[in-house]
């Protein structure tokens, strides 16, 4: 092991110590400080913007080389919560290893992509005699598993963050060990439903009287699907920019099966996409969604309360494709639930962003894929876009920079699980796959 990844291994586990969970706003600006401190002693040129209860982490490292191209390095510090603490088999605040893997909070959801990113930069400069073919501009903030609050923000604070490429935050391999290059997410719009029938709650048997929150809410929420779970909201779909032919075959190339998904998900429900009819690769890329994530109303205590509930509300969340803007989502859904006779429902945004997909064919792009090739000795899975939610589009609008997820996840990392995890093998190899990103700047 090289004393670059002694050292950062070394500043993983400091990292990993400290609980920066975004979601409880808490030790955020230490999380940023200790990186900043060690980006700076790299040789970074490294501000720390803390305008808001996040801050955001820059450092440049410049190239000796004439008009030399400008990749930006895009990481996150903070994490989710690790709770239920019962089920992780070490502490989730102390990095650990066991049988060539290392578990912690954070460990692969983004602090070990900041020290691999670190690590390849320092050995890079160490067997280079400090020059770089590319200058190299880390982006870093905190905020990024709540939805990236005020980056958007710091982007207009800092137009000097501009470049060539942007490397995203992580990545993965797939089942099969090869290396996942993913260049998109879809966007979010959370929101909050209240249902309110009275000022008080009342006695159970005016049930056939008086109406309760929560089937108010239960009703509205009804009409926003179909059985097969079809989203039956008025003019959701409008916005949707639909894949191209090339994006689709990419992700029918995937390898995973109907029923890889199914077991690793332990799904016991019928797939909605067999429901109707539909190919589940497809509507899982490229589809959006309405997702209820819980409902709160009435007793929830020990034993029965015979009680009719004044108030209920859901926590509802739509997940957007590019093409969706959240706040028109959120117009669509408010007009939707009027239509429905349903106008005394209280709608509350919580949080939104854009989603963005990424043109594969990019030539920045494409030099990432023949990268990977060289070094695998095998084609890499190229992905138009993630399932899930990020703040690529911020990023994008900002710099109109191409943009490109990889990092040292694999299939059994758990992210925001219990006993989050990467292998070292896997860590290893993804700092020299980085390190020949670097070199290939060189030609």
């Amino acid at each position: 092991m090289t004393i670059a990844r002694e050292t950062y291994l070394d500043l993983l586990k400091e990292l990993v110590a400290i609980p920066s969970v975004s979601a409880k706003r808490e030790h955020l600006p230490e999380a940023a400080n200790l990186i900043a401190d060690a980006l700076t002693e790299l040789g970074g040129e490294t501000t720390v913007d803390d305008h808001y209860f996040a801050p955001l982490v820059i450092s440049l490292f410049k190239s000796q080389k004439q008009n030399a191209k400008t990749l930006i390095i895009y990481n996150h510090y903070d994490v989710q919560p690790a709770e239920p603490f019962d089920l992780w088999k070490s502490d989730p605040w102390t990095l650990t290893e066991r049988e060539g893997h290392l578990y912690g909070r954070g460990v692969d959801d983004d602090k070990g992509n900041i020290t691999a990113r670190l690590t390849a930069l320092a050995e890079y400069l160490d067997e280079n005699k400090g020059e770089l073919p590319v200058n190299i501009l880390f982006v870093i903030e905190g905020s990024e598993e709540t939805a990236s609050q005020h980056l958007d923000d710091y982007f207009k604070e800092h137009p000097e963050i501009q470049g060539d490429l942007i490397i995203w935050e992580s990545g993965s391999k797939d089942k099969d060990g090869r290396v996942v290059l993913t260049g998109g997410n879809k966007g979010i719009v959370t929101f909050n439903l209240k249902a309110k029938t009275g000022g008080i709650d009342l006695h159970s048997s005016l049930a056939t009287v008086v109406d309760s929150a929560p089937w108010r809410l239960s009703q509205a929420l009804a009409t926003f699907f179909s059985t097969d779970g079809r989203i039956k909201v008025l003019h959701f779909y409008d916005q949707v920019k639909e894949p191209n032919q090339r994006e689709r075959k990419l992700v029918n190339l995937l390898s995973d099966t109907k029923e890889d998904f199914i077991k690793k998900n332990q799904i016991e429900a019928p797939l909605l996409t067999d429901k109707r009819g539909d190919d589940w690769k497809q509507a899982l890329y490229f589809e959006p969604s309405l997702n209820i994530e819980g409902i709160t109303t009435g007793y929830q205590g020990a034993g029965v309360k015979t009680v009719l509930p004044a108030e209920a509300t859901a926590k509802v969340e739509a997940r957007l494709v590019p093409g969706m803007d959240p706040d028109k989502t959120l117009t669509t859904i408010k007009e939707h639930l009027v239509a429905q006779g349903f106008e005394d429902i209280e709608v509350e945004k919580t949080l939104g962003q854009g989603g963005y997909r990424s043109d594969m064919t990019n030539p920045e792009i494409e030099r990432v894929i023949n990268v990977s090739k060289q070094e695998t000795g095998e084609d890499p899975v190229v992905i138009p876009t993630s399932a899930g939610t990020g703040p690529m589009n911020y990023a994008y609008e900002a710099t109109g920079t191409p943009i490109i997820a990889l990092g040292i996840g694999y299939p059994g990392t758990l992210d925001h699980a219990p006993n989050e995890n990467i292998r070292l093998k896997d860590y290893d190899e993804n700092v020299e796959f980085l390190k020949a990103i670097i070199a290939s700047y060189k030609e």
